[in-house]
């Protein structure tokens, strides 16, 4: 492993929504009126990683909004409980497109019907498979299953907590499986109600935790149901279906089809100072672009 090849790559909406809602009892607006609380913390984020990290490879990634996932096909329940995206957030993109062009970022939208996951879990294991040591900064926990010795995820600072690197001792610390991949299992049992996941009825965390120790992952435990005594062993056996879909909604794709990995597109280049000065003044980050400096005069 090459450890100067480090890939973060960044899971945008959610951080993106943080944004938003961390400004959302006292939002920013700019003198003409633009609501800059989806764009202002990303932005700081995106500085403070740069100025930190130094990452020579990175890439944002976009969810599609314009397209249904295939998850939503075939389970049209999928994320059905989620709120309606705010219309600041849907207006913040072109700008946050605009500051990671200036920086020279490389970004991407997942696309026919892909989620962002899928389109990071495809990077991150071709990456994997150029010797890249890969960083997946997000707040979502599905990508836990990615998990690898080169593969990491990186919990930015959320709700006061620093940040924290998960790899695969940390996995099996907080979740009691013996691989990270069995986290698709753990969830495919016990449900998410994050992302509608229905999982097998009555399954909560602790049972899920118990039947992954025994049987390893969801098809051994429902194609064993004989050792299930009483009402949990009627719920499983009437709802296998469920535990299925629900498996196939969790499994991040790691091989969008028609997606090869080019180094060069995810090289970091020197940025746009002037670019950032304009974009940074129209938002009135003017505190901003002290930090944008730093990284611009220390770029190598």
């Amino acid at each position: 492993m090459n450890n100067n090849k480090k890939l973060f790559l960044i899971d945008a909406y959610p951080l993106i929504y943080q944004s938003y809602y961390a400004y959302i009892n006292n939002p920013l607006f700019t003198y003409k009126g633009l609501n800059t609380s989806p764009i202002i913390n990303f932005t700081k984020f995106l500085i403070k990683i740069l100025n930190e990290e130094k990452p020579s490879y990175m890439a944002i990634i976009f969810d599609d909004s314009q397209k249904i996932s295939f998850r939503k096909k075939e389970y049209y329940k999928y994320k059905e409980h989620r709120k309606k995206t705010p219309e600041a957030i849907y207006i913040a993109i072109p700008y946050i497109i605009k500051i990671l062009k200036t920086f020279q970022i490389s970004f991407f939208y997942a696309k026919n019907g892909y989620e962002a996951d899928d389109m990071i879990g495809t990077i991150a294991k071709k990456a994997e498979n150029k010797g890249y040591m890969i960083y997946i900064i997000t707040l979502d926990k599905d990508f836990f299953q990615l998990v690898t010795k080169n593969i990491q995820v990186y919990r930015p600072p959320f709700k006061g907590n620093p940040k924290k690197i998960f790899g695969i001792k940390e996995i099996q610390k907080k979740y009691g499986v013996k691989y990270p991949k069995q986290i698709i299992d753990l969830w495919s049992m016990m449900g998410d109600p994050s992302d509608n996941i229905p999982g097998l009825p009555g399954i909560g965390e602790k049972n899920a935790k118990k039947f992954i120790k025994k049987y390893g992952n969801i098809e051994k435990l429902l194609n064993s149901t004989h050792d299930l005594h009483g009402k949990m062993k009627i719920n499983i056996e009437k709802n296998k279906n469920l535990g299925f879909l629900s498996k196939k909604l969790v499994t991040i794709v790691t091989n969008i089809p028609f997606f090869s990995f080019y180094d060069e597109e995810f090289y970091v280049k020197k940025p746009n100072w002037n670019s950032i000065q304009k974009i940074f003044v129209e938002l009135e980050f003017i505190k901003l672009l002290k930090k944008a400096h730093q990284y611009y005069y220390n770029f190598k």
